[in-house]
């Protein structure tokens, strides 16, 4: 029996990011950052028209999640879906694009399996969101590009049984990295990038029982460690008493693909610590 929902990561860091999720014959793609003709390639690759997209929710402008948005809806006729402030800011009224849905934060859109839920969040652009995207029982929550684990995150994400999340830097690397200061302060201001020790506080501390899997993403080549990501998440659920999450990471090329499946939080397991 196929899973209600799955997804894969197709690209993820600043070479560009997207995700595909689908429930059976129904196929969504967050962000676009990766180049039109590498984006088809890579659907193509595991058995995915690009034209049977049913829309490409684009997180944000940021050339990274947005920079393939604009041709392939061209290319392909599919609509692209975001807030009023993504499409201002990425000019897309100006392009010739297939159409673009507006997704207000807090709101949800079905398209066929799948339901849709835009949630907003902390980041240095115009009005940037995560998402939840549910199916069949199941839900993943889908969070790059953001400065600190807001109230409205936790919420949103406290139900979801897969967590996609941005585990970018190492501060003290990216302290001592090759980056203008001005650049760095953006990195770890309340509105820059999640780093590994914020992904470990919310991990030990907000996480929601039903969660069984975390992938990590958007790690930074220069400014973090596949290793030390991995280990600040690990030992944060380890701590918690978590054993039984799965916890991957994604590189530039992407993942497998993963399988979202409601599960039963143990009758017995630790109890949701509720800091925030």
């Amino acid at each position: 029996m196929s899973p209600a929902l799955r997804f894969r990561v197709l690209g993820s860091g600043s070479a560009g990011n997207a995700t595909l999720v689908e429930s059976g014959e129904t196929r969504v793609l967050i962000d676009a950052g990766l180049g039109p003709r590498i984006l088809a390639e890579r659907l193509q690759s595991v058995g995915v028209d690009p034209g049977s997209l049913a829309a490409i929710f684009v997180s944000h402008e940021h050339s990274d999640h947005a920079r393939g948005a604009v041709a392939f809806s061209a290319r392909w006729g599919v609509r692209l879906a975001g807030t009023r402030g993504t499409y201002a800011a990425a000019g897309f009224g100006a392009e010739d694009i297939a159409g673009y849905d507006i997704l207000d934060g807090g709101a949800a859109r079905i398209l066929g399996a799948l339901t849709i839920t835009g949630i907003p969040i902390p980041h240095d652009a115009a009005e940037p969101l995560a998402f939840v995207v549910a199916a069949g029982g199941a839900s993943l929550g889908h969070a790059t590009d953001f400065g600190h684990v807001s109230r409205g995150v936790i919420d949103a994400f406290r139900g979801c049984d897969a967590l996609l999340i941005e585990s970018n830097y190492d501060p003290d690397m990216l302290r001592r990295g090759p980056y203008p200061w001005s650049l760095k302060e953006r990195i770890l201001g309340a509105h820059g990038h999640l780093s590994n020790g914020d992904v470990a506080r919310y991990l030990g501390q907000g996480l929601g029982e039903s969660c069984r899997t975390v992938v990590l993403a958007h790690l930074s080549q220069k400014n973090n460690h596949p290793e030390v990501a991995h280990l600040c998440a690990s030992e944060a659920l380890r701590r918690r008493g978590r054993t039984e999450v799965r916890l991957e990471l994604t590189g530039a090329e992407g993942t497998e693909w993963i399988d979202v499946s409601r599960a039963r939080p143990p009758e017995n397991g630790s109890r949701q610590l509720r800091l925030w």
